[in-house]
């Protein structure tokens, strides 16, 4: 087990899903393990994940994250791993698939933001600042659609089809859009009125940024 108080300028791995234990893992100087088994030091449950699926190690003063021959690959900010990655403060690891759940945090750059935003797979539910979001069926495929491009601007066109499963129509859909898009701020904005999640590129599309 960790100690319960840790000084406050070392690495951290913050669980964006509830199904992750334990929600804070402080690194130190041993090589963390990361799967659904018994082993390891992050225990993540899944279909998609191996029981040795991927391992950070020290390096000096960085993290060395690496796939330890999982069957469906370890993710950087929706990337897929094919060699060793050096962490940077608020890199985004996905197991298994894009999908993030799993934050790197360095203190020596930045201070973590309490407020973020998870999303509970297994129970199809995001969270933020410590309380589910109620979302309606588009603003939930919305949501998981910038959620799953996190680091990336999301087009109107993909937006549109990840709302109705077909090619975006400008004379059709732009009100709906719209429509949708400010409907979710609205829910973040009453969760987190603070915090700025979804961020217009004009003329290209759309981020989520937590």
């Amino acid at each position: 087990m960790q100690a319960e108080s840790q000084p406050n300028d070392i690495a951290l791995l913050l669980a964006m899903e509830e199904s992750i234990t334990p929600a804070e893992f402080y690194l130190g100087s041993e090589t963390c393990m990361l799967g659904r088994g018994r082993g390891c030091q992050i225990l993540v449950r899944g279909a998609k994940i191996s029981r040795l699926h991927a391992q950070i190690e020290p390096s000096g003063p960085r993290y060395i994250l690496r796939d330890a021959g999982s069957v469906n690959g370890t993710f950087v900010n929706g990337r897929q791993l094919t060699d060793s990655h050096t962490l940077i403060n608020d890199d985004l690891i996905g197991l298994g698939s894009p999908t993030p759940i799993l934050r790197f945090v360095d203190p020596d750059s930045t201070a973590y933001n309490s407020n973020i935003l998870r999303y509970d797979e297994r129970a199809l539910t995001f969270w933020l600042n410590h309380q589910p979001l109620h979302l309606t069926k588009s603003q939930y495929q919305l949501l998981l659609h910038l959620y799953q491009h996190l680091g990336s601007v999301c087009s109107r066109e993909s937006c549109a089809e990840a709302l109705w499963g077909r090619d975006f129509d400008p004379g059709l859909d732009s009100g709906a859009l719209d429509q949708a898009l400010n409907g979710l701020r609205r829910v973040l904005r009453k969760a987190a009125p603070d915090l700025d999640l979804i961020r217009t590129r004009r003329g290209i599309g759309y981020e989520l940024v937590i």
